[in-house]
Order: structure tokens, then sequence, then C-alpha cells
């Protein structure tokens, strides 16, 4: 169970390593979070969905939340509860997938097979969704949503669900860059990783032409996504467009935030990939 990846065999080396199949991936990972964000915009800010301690949850509801490392604010019981479901029917047994919040029920499907893990444990450091969602609330939001209040608390907190879990998925995705990385640059990359070089781990994932080319085609999605069509037929001859979400901000949260993310889960990763690590509750 996992965003945008049900046609690849993430148990097969050939297919989940293949750099054609993880571009093709990830691509499709930006449409469904540049779809998200536009449904998230059409809702104030709503600050009070993040306010801790949310008193209408109540002492059990709050004392429940607080137990698995949430500020009590309802925008993570939203969180919370969807996990809760989804852990249940495996949907952290994907290698890519990691919880917010933990620990969570434990599954009640059984395993449909034994799958090769094709990626190595991932280690702690490696879990980076706490600052994912602190920089959503305090980042993301003020740049894709009008400021105030709406009263929209329900659907504005089922819509972060959305945006948060697509985000994670697109950003836990780097785990295959980097261990494609690995295998076919071995040499180079055991090198780095003995004499924990970050900054040469960094430099050996990142590719600024890539980024660049990949921050304008999300601008450009964004703008064909998000227009304003007032009249049909007037659409091709549309001048000066309007956007429900302003595309160069899109563009901007991909450059800023999810890419840096992606690549601090893959150099982390990396670092840890000559040991024995034990796997934990997701972060």
């Amino acid at each position: 169970m996992s965003a945008n990846t049900a046609d690849i065999d993430v148990s097969n080396p050939e297919q989940a390593l293949d750099l054609g199949n993880i571009r093709r991936l990830l691509q499709r990972m930006e449409d469904s979070i540049i779809f998200s964000l536009i449904e998230r915009a059409q809702y104030r800010s709503n600050a009070a969905v993040y306010k801790p301690n949310h008193e209408q949850l109540g002492k059990f509801r709050l004392h429940q939340l607080l137990s698995v490392g949430s500020t009590g604010c309802l925008g993570d019981w939203f969180i919370y509860q969807t996990e809760c479901l989804h852990s249940q029917v495996r949907r952290y047994d994907h290698p890519t997938e990691f919880s917010f919040f933990g620990p969570l029920p434990e599954p009640l499907l059984a395993k449909s097979d034994q799958r090769e893990q094709v990626l190595a444990p991932v280690p702690a450091d490696a879990r980076v969704n706490k600052r994912l969602l602190e920089l959503y609330r305090s980042k993301m939001i003020p740049s894709i949503c009008e400021d105030g209040d709406d009263g929209n608390y329900g659907s504005t907190a089922v819509q972060d669900v959305h945006v948060l879990q697509t985000m994670s998925t697109r950003i836990y995705y780097g785990l295959f860059v980097a261990e494609s990385k690995f295998r076919s640059e071995r040499a180079t990359a055991e090198a780095l990783i003995k004499d924990r070089d970050s900054e040469g781990l960094m430099a050996f994932i990142t590719k600024p032409e890539v980024e660049a080319r990949n921050v304008q085609r999300v601008i450009l999605k964004a703008k064909t996504f998000s227009q304003n069509i007032a009249n049909q037929a007037k659409a091709a001859d549309e001048s000066n467009p309007t956007y429900k979400v302003n595309p160069e901000h899109v563009g901007a949260l991909f450059r800023d935030y999810i890419m840096p993310l992606t690549k601090d889960v893959e150099v982390a990763y990396l670092l840890a990939r000559l040991e024995k690590v034990e796997t934990g509750p997701g972060e």
C-alpha cells in the first residue's frame, strides 16, 4: 500500500533500482503533491487546526496523542487516526512508507508473501517526518494558503493528511535513488561512507542541473493544473491567467523543502549503508 508505486515490484532490484522507473514514479508523485496542494489552498491557513492541546478532543484522546509524540492538536489527531487504520492494512510494510506517529496498531492482514528486501535497514537519522510536519505547518501552509480562519477545520485536517502522506512517500523514495547510486558506483560510495564524509555524499547524490529542470517542470505542472478557466472557448487565448495556487510558490516548496529533505534522507541512509542497523518506529 503506497502512493504511485503499484506497477513496480519493490522487491525486484531490476525494477526498483532502475533509474528510469524511479524517475517516472517521482514525476507521478509530483502530480499527486501538486493536486493535493491545490486542494489545500482552497481553505485558509486555519491555525486553530495546529494549536496544541485541542480541548475538544477530551482528556483521553489528548493523553493518547501526547503518548505518541504529538502536541495534541486537531491536525495530529487526524494524522494519527489515519495512520492507525493504514497500519492495520500494512501500509508501513512498504519500504518507502514511514508513519508520523507511533506506536501504531498491529496489522490485521497477513503478509501476502516474504519479499526480498532491496534496501538496507533504514536508520533513525533518515526518518524526517517530524521535520516535514514542522516545515509544512510553519513554511508551506503560509506560502500557499490565504491567512485567516474559515472554520473548515475538518476539511483542512483531512486534506493535510493527504498532502503530508504524499510528500512523505516522495521523500522516502529517495532511498531507492541512494541504493541505486550505491550499487552503480560502489567504490566511490564506500570510500565516502568509510570517511564519514557527509558533504562528499551530498555532492555524490546531487545534480544541480537536474534539480533545476525538476523545479521548472513542477512550476509548469502547477500552472497547467491550477489555472482558472473562466470560459472554455477562451482558454487557449488566456493572456493574463490566474491560478488556484501560486505556481512559483509550489516550485519553491520542492526546491527549498522537499528536495533537501529527500537528499538528507539519502545521505543518512548511505552513511549507515555498511552497517547492520536495527529498524524501529518511523519518525
